[in-house]
């Protein structure tokens, strides 16, 4: 969990840095990629602590292996939907019926990842 922790705060300096230091008119494809990278992993990270935590404070008395590996499950989904919506508004795609389709392809994901488990 500390190394998530300093993930995520390197993570928000770097976006930080991104959003303050780059023009997005003259910025060349590959800053827009490292921006989706480091969006994901920022609310990768933060969200897995969060979950983590909220599990832990929820469910007392279990094992926290459960807890770790839910909360990466959930975050990993989390963090993938934005950084779709990033990406589709980077791609200036953004449209209400693509989001719905982006929030539908990550549900159908969530649901293949419980449903095929055995």
């Amino acid at each position: 969990m500390p190394f998530m922790f300093l993930i995520a705060v390197f993570s928000i300096f770097g976006l930080s840095w991104i959003i303050v230091r780059v023009d997005p008119q003259n910025a060349r494809w590959y800053i827009f990629v490292l921006f989706i990278l480091i969006l994901f992993s920022a609310i990768f990270c933060l969200s897995t602590i969060a979950f983590y935590f909220l599990n832990a404070k929820i469910h007392k008395g279990q094992k926290s292996n459960s807890f770790l590996y839910s909360s990466f499950k959930y975050a990993f989904l989390i963090a993938f939907l934005a950084s779709l919506i990033a990406a589709l508004a980077i791609l200036q795609q953004a449209s209400l019926f693509n989001i719905i389709l982006a929030i539908l392809a990550v549900s159908f994901l969530a649901l293949w990842s419980y449903v095929g488990r055995k």
